[in-house]
């Protein structure tokens, strides 16, 4: 079985593409490789694995990464508020417009199997209700937003495709990012010793990448459709905060600049009844992330190769190949 990962190099895709080998899939990659190709270099002697080093905003080379495959994972996009909003016009090419595509091309190739990487950012703002798939959207983003119209345009598909709405996720990856918040306060709390808060009230549905990577196998295995909340648990930025310094003794400081105003707290019951559990914990990033740390693996937490924004608005070169490539 073939399978084809749009962004199978990113921060989700570069493990999701080698739980997959792992099983026996074949794997076949397409991304832009914006954020290097470190990530993915030792799969590539793999006989089971495909790289196509190019641009989902490429209609033809798309089409030819198409052929001949059994399902369409689609992770590819531009991930975050503050790296969408760089060059929105760009954002709505590639995390709209792209994915509209992509299920279009599903439906004329007769791929039946099309799943999707959605965000529960798409509930905006609810801190009163306990939200479930069927709980209103609200979006006060524009990724959300972005992410929301995407499921829209594509649940015409005769089958209908499969919709994760993942947590806000965390964890150790091959392509590592520490502008997420439980990663990034881990690598305060081991190598400066303090965790900065802001705000601190607001929950979060949180989300092991690692477990991401498992329930998209799990969609995929299972036959899955429909719409799905994927998370391991809700907290608040503060309570996460308290469970790095229990583990690290770090000190918290709180500071009520640049609060942001998300603030929810998802049930992930529908997919837990149709038998996925996620494993990991917080507790689980931090020992993983000590290790990197430990071991050279990770130097710097703060390089701008780690953090999607930083990457995309800091480096000329990576804004030619973002905001000009397949234009």
């Amino acid at each position: 079985m073939r399978i084809l990962i749009t962004g199978g190099a990113g921060y989700l895709g570069s493990i999701l593409s080698r739980k997959l080998l792992d099983k026996g899939y074949q794997v076949r990659v397409m991304d832009a490789m914006w954020y290097g190709k470190e990530s993915v270099n030792d799969l590539i002697k793999n006989e089971n694995f495909e790289l196509i080093n190019d641009d989902i905003r490429n209609l033809v080379s798309t089409v030819k990464a198409m052929k001949d495959v059994d399902a369409v994972i689609h992770l590819a996009s531009i991930v975050g508020m503050p790296a969408s909003n760089i060059e929105p016009k760009t954002s709505e090419e590639v995390n709209y417009l792209a994915t509209k595509n992509i299920a279009e091309l599903c439906h004329l190739h007769g791929i039946e199997t099309y799943i999707f990487a959605s965000t529960c950012s798409v509930y905006g703002s609810q801190p009163d209700e306990f939200i479930t798939e069927k709980s209103p959207v609200s979006p006060l983003d524009y990724y959300a937003r972005q992410k929301f119209v995407s499921e829209r345009a594509i649940s015409w598909l005769n089958r209908a495709p499969v919709i994760l709405r993942f947590g806000t996720l965390f964890g150790l990856s091959p392509r590592m990012r520490f502008d997420l918040v439980i990663n990034l306060f881990a690598a305060q709390a081991l190598t400066e010793g303090k965790i900065t808060v802001f705000g601190g009230s607001q929950f979060r549905p949180f989300l092991h990448v690692d477990d991401a990577a498992e329930s998209l196998i799990f969609a995929l295995e299972n036959n899955l459709t429909g719409t799905y909340n994927v998370i391991s648990e809700n907290l608040t930025i503060l309570q996460a905060a308290e469970r790095i310094s229990k583990i690290t003794g770090c000190k918290i400081e709180i500071s009520n600049e640049n609060e942001d105003l998300r603030n929810y707290k998802v049930s992930g019951g529908k997919i837990n009844q149709m038998g996925f559990t996620a494993k990991m914990k917080v507790e689980d990033a931090v020992n993983e992330i000590k290790e990197a740390i430990k071991t050279g693996k990770i130097n710097k937490f703060d390089d701008v190769k780690y953090s999607n924004y930083k990457l995309l608005f800091n480096s000329k070169e990576m804004q030619e190949k973002v905001f000009i490539q397949g234009l």
